[in-house]
């Protein structure tokens, strides 16, 4: 899991993405896995999402 967040961050470094993209790019299989990890990752203030483009961001 912590693997996983890492490629989160690494993914999102060089552009906003929408989770499917998130998921391709850091190789997540399960969507449900990536968007609690990314609802984690809001709450520690690492990563925002964008609710007018629909696409998460590092903060």
């Amino acid at each position: 899991m912590l693997n996983d967040r890492e490629n989160i961050l690494s993914s999102l470094r060089q552009k906003a993405l929408n989770v499917r993209e998130i998921m391709r790019r850091a190789n997540v299989a399960n969507e449900e896995v990536c968007q609690a990890l990314l609802l984690k990752m809001r709450d520690e203030g690492v990563v925002k999402f964008d609710i007018h483009s629909g696409r998460w961001v590092i903060a």
